[in-house]
């Protein structure tokens, strides 16, 4: 599936010298990986020994993500948490404090790109390191199906702008570059799908975290979520039904992804 980076591209001398590259080795799970190549920031991760000219610090914990600079170059961004929210030069105080608070899951704001040329900006407020993440609408990549429902091109607008879709069987969900996932829901898990040369490829995300922090989650297993998987593992529906599930997550990285800063 599509991601906004290859794992060639992976800086590994920053990252050998944060001793999670070793011997050919990356020392990061699946999903951290996935994060980075979609373009999103990781979980935490401790961060041991870290040695510059001006610093010398025994232990960090910070989200990783990568950026590509104005020479096409691929560079790996560290985000420590921070003591006190820092502040964003596209944000009024009004703004951060709706975001901080939660009354606001992100502020779009309009940027120009070039002269005459703007384009749509979306920015976060990320509670575990205390700071803000924008990221360019147009660069996010929609699936064309979840749990086997195709979207509509406004429903993949709406994704792309981080706004609530609700499926037809009730299943509701958002994108969120916050999230190592990609997406908050209201199932913890969902089936994104991408139609790719002629066929469609699947991609089964485990874990998701709820909307809000005073939401509960739906039993995922909905008829179309289930008809889904047994189309995703090429066998017959009744057969899938006759069986619970398997409990194995799939690595491939997910088709959309958003650019954090």
């Amino acid at each position: 599936m599509k991601t906004l980076f290859q794992q060639s591209q992976l800086p590994l001398e920053q990252l050998s010298k944060l001793g999670i590259y070793h011997q050919d080795q990356l020392l990061l799970n699946p999903e951290e990986i996935s994060a980075l190549l979609s373009g999103r920031r990781t979980q935490l991760i401790s961060l041991h020994h870290l040695k510059g000219e001006k610093f010398d610090i025994e232990r960090l914990d910070a989200r990783l993500s990568l950026h590509r600079d104005e020479h096409n170059s691929v560079e790996l961004l560290i985000h420590p948490i921070y003591h006190a929210p820092r502040k964003h030069p596209l944000l009024t105080e009004l703004e951060m404090h709706g975001l901080i608070q939660g009354q606001k899951d992100f502020i779009a704001k309009s940027i120009q790109i070039e002269e005459g040329i703007s384009a749509m900006y979306n920015i976060e407020y990320d509670p575990v390191t205390n700071d803000f993440i924008g990221y360019s609408v147009p660069e996010v990549h929609s699936p064309d199906l979840v749990n086997g429902i195709m979207l509509d091109a406004e429903q993949k607008e709406a994704f792309k702008k981080g706004m609530l879709i609700e499926l037809r069987d009730g299943t509701r969900f958002q994108h969120r570059v916050t999230q190592p996932k990609g997406l908050l829901a209201d199932r913890k898990e969902l089936i994104l799908s991408v139609l790719v040369d002629g066929g469609i490829s699947y991609l089964l995300i485990k874990d998701i975290q709820p909307l809000n922090s005073t939401s509960q989650q739906l039993d995922h297993h909905t008829p179309a979520f289930t008809k889904a998987f047994a189309d995703m593992q090429g066998t017959s529906l009744s057969a899938i039904e006759e069986r619970k599930l398997p409990q194995r997550a799939f690595i491939e990285p997910p088709a959309y992804s958003g650019i954090a800063r």
